[in-house]
């Protein structure tokens, strides 16, 4: 093998000079010094800095950096590899012909073929005969999915623009468009958005089309059209900023022409976040809708279809190492009732002290105050101050057991009374004493590598005598203070263990049970002096399946019944498959427990009267199924009604090699169906839905992203 380097003696001044000597060898290479031109035959390779060549046969003009090369043609630089038949390329200039190439980008991870590539510069392509794609295609293969077109400019910094394309499954078109704009990197840049496509049975068909515009590294913004075929028409913008690492926000608002209920709808989402300093931040959250009713006809989000209140928030908060102020103000927009009449907080300030330790000694003080303005447009508003100081001291015996008794004073200004423009106030002594210890144990175990259990039984004593309330108005929970002389008994077992992942330990908490039950010493709302007996149950195992149950039960036993009771179980395996089933049921016709209230969150004071039953059921499953499907499906069912309020199926099919995937939504309601169709191009993006939120949560659990793929 022969191998000579050279640089270029002249060049003309429209060339540019080579910034490196140019180097060529082969295995059979000879010079013609007439005309400086190098022929080298067999594995010929011609290197200039990052700029490699190989090719079978190649001819390089030493005076004007022009080489022609045949056979077997690979260009490289670091950034992009070129493969085709023939090439004809001046090394000074970067300009040149491919016939019959392939072009890899490594940075944007695409791959375009064409059967002539004239290569304007290091970065831009004239491609005839264009084949695009992301996916990794052997030669001879046909290539999953790609876009096709007959003329096309490629910017590898910048955009790939087609026209006359037609996107392609298996070389076969499914797709026509008259141009496209492409962006040919990885960072985000202008340009067209895949549609959104679907159909319902009262809205007709869907489709939204979106546009993207990359305003500035730190912002960017979203402009679409929503067609909805049986109901109207209209679009929405969207856009994001990060104006600081501590200063970001997002504005949406949408317009909707509602032709089949006559009416014009538009909304406002407002969000920003800005932390001035490590303990200084703000928050504005802003919610507006023109019609009460625009979620529930235009959402697909359960939880905003069925929202009652839509509310809107500035916030600012300033934190100490043991204290905390913050001011809040709070609108409420009522999408049920008149506005008019809606309680509005503007706006809200209230101070915490943390448990702080008094001068070294075994006590500890904390403190809360707020000062509320409630505004109403209709109806009783008034100004309130809150304060609530106390005072208590941990008593530990040893290891034994620990006693904890607190001392607090509850004070509340109101601005007016319930009948008069006088101010008021209530006086509230709190008084509590907590008893507590923990039992250890430990079974020694070769196939669990040992069990521990840990016993914690604890009784809380409260008392809260019955204040004078009668002439307060009442805004919230804490107008209405119920009286305690109370007894709490709480027993907790924990099971734990360690289990083995590879080379590591991981610890489990396999078994959790807490009982919770309260006694009045005094009367009590349901004239019985317990409480019901709350069970909290949760069972988890990782082998030979990852299993968890779990089980909220609250038991009347004067009533020798259920009051209520939460279940759920939790099945995964190995990523394959998973199945969870849960039910809420709450007995109608009595008294049911209310858990926790302002001064303990698991004492059993209150109560509610239930009047109509809560039974309900819900289930998820999802499966990998061969040949690279995956189905999901979620349902609710209410028994009392008989109906089911809305059930989701997915199915979403990926291809071979993970580079595309496509799959159809489907959701049920008494109302009506919807469908929904996503597909997912590796490297390029996805078609959103308005369920994709919902169905990205059900496949990751399989383990599969449908935004990414790869």
């Amino acid at each position: 093998m022969l191998s000579l380097a050279g640089v270029c003696p002249s060049v003309s001044a429209a060339d540019r000079p080579p910034p490196h000597p140019i180097h060529i060898q082969a295995d059979t290479l000879t010079y013609k010094k007439t005309t400086q031109i190098y022929e080298g035959k067999g594995a010929v390779v011609v290197a200039q800095g990052s700029l490699r060549m190989d090719a079978d046969e190649a001819l390089l003009n030493m005076a004007t950096g022009q080489v022609t090369a045949w056979g077997h043609v690979r260009l490289s630089d670091g950034s992009h590899d070129i493969r085709g038949e023939q090439l004809d390329m001046n090394l000074n200039t970067s300009k040149g012909v491919i016939f019959h190439g392939r072009l890899f980008v490594v940075d944007a991870g695409f791959t375009v073929d064409g059967r002539v590539m004239e290569r304007l510069s290091e970065t831009q392509y004239r491609i005839d005969d264009l084949s695009f794609t992301t996916c990794s295609v052997l030669e001879d293969e046909r290539t999953p999915w790609s876009f096709k077109a007959d003329k096309a400019d490629l910017n590898t910094e910048g955009f790939l623009y087609a026209r006359q394309a037609r996107f392609c499954i298996l070389d076969i078109p499914v797709f026509y468009m008259p141009a496209m704009l492409f962006p040919a990197q990885r960072e985000r840049a202008t340009g067209l958005l895949f549609p959104l496509l679907g159909a319902s049975s009262r809205q007709g068909l869907k489709i939204r089309q979106a546009l993207f515009w990359e305003i500035s590294p730190s912002q960017d913004a979203t402009a679409a059209v929503d067609y909805r075929g049986k109901l109207g028409i209209g679009g929405d913008l969207e856009y994001r900023y990060f104006w600081t690492k501590d200063s970001s926000g997002r504005l949406f608002t949408r317009y909707f022409n509602d032709t089949q209920n006559n009416v014009r709808r538009w909304d406002l989402v407002y969000r920003h976040t800005t932390r001035f300093s490590e303990d200084l931040q703000g928050r504005m959250d802003i919610n507006y809708l023109n019609q009460k009713n625009n979620l529930s006809v235009l959402s697909e989000n359960v939880l905003q279809r069925v929202a009652v209140f839509q509310e809107s928030q500035a916030y600012l908060t300033k934190r100490w190492d043991n204290q905390v102020l913050y001011g809040l103000t709070r609108f409420s927009q009522n999408l049920t009732v008149s506005d008019k009449t809606t309680l509005q907080t503007l706006p809200e300030v209230g101070y915490s002290l943390v448990p702080t330790r008094i001068a070294g000694l075994p006590i500890y003080a904390g403190f809360d105050t707020t000062f509320d303005s409630f505004y109403r447009q209709e109806g009783l508003d008034a100004r309130r101050v809150d304060l609530f100081p106390r005072l208590w001291a941990p008593l530990a015996a040893g290891r034994y057991f620990t006693v904890t008794p607190l001392v607090g004073f509850r004070e509340t200004f109101y601005s007016r009374s319930l009948q008069s423009d006088q101010s008021t106030s209530r006086e509230a002594p709190y008084l509590s004493t907590s008893f507590d210890t923990r039992l250890v144990r430990r079974f020694s175990s070769d196939a669990y590598g040992g069990i521990v259990h840990k016993i914690e039984p604890a009784v809380v004593y409260e008392y809260l005598p019955q204040t004078r309330q009668a002439e307060i108005p009442v805004f919230n929970d804490l107008d209405r203070l119920a009286k305690k002389n109370l007894l709490t008994y709480v027993l907790t077992n924990r099971f734990s263990t360690m289990v083995a992942d590879g080379d590591t330990m991981h610890y489990l908490e396999f078994a959790y049970l807490r009982l919770i039950q309260s006694e009045h010493l005094t009367s009590s709302p349901t004239g019985k002096p317990f409480s019901d007996l709350r069970s909290e149950l949760v069972l988890r195992t990782l082998k030979p399946v990852n299993t968890t149950l779990d089980i909220d039960a609250f038991y009347n036993h004067t009533a020798s019944a259920v009051s209520a009771l939460n279940t759920d179980i939790r099945i995964e395996l190995l990523k394959r498959y998973f199945f969870s089933v849960g039910q809420r049921f709450t007995r109608p016709g009595g008294a049911v427990a209310v858990r926790g209230d302002l001064f303990n969150p698991i004492s059993m004071n209150e109560v509610l009267v239930q009047t109509q039953t809560t039974h309900f059921y819900n289930a998820e499953f999802g499966v990998a199924l061969p040949y690279n499907f995956y189905f999901v499906t979620r349902g609710y069912y209410d028994k009392d009604d008989g109906v089911f309020p809305e059930i989701n199926y997915g199915l979403y099919y990926v291809g071979s090699n993970r580079c595309w995937g496509v799959g159809a939504l489907l959701i049920q309601r008494p109302d009506q169906t919807e469908y929904a169709f996503v597909f997912t191009l590796g490297g390029v993006g996805f078609s959103d839905s308005p369920f994709s939120g919902l169905y990205r949560g059900l496949f990751s659990r399989l383990g599969l992203d449908i935004q990414k793929l790869r």
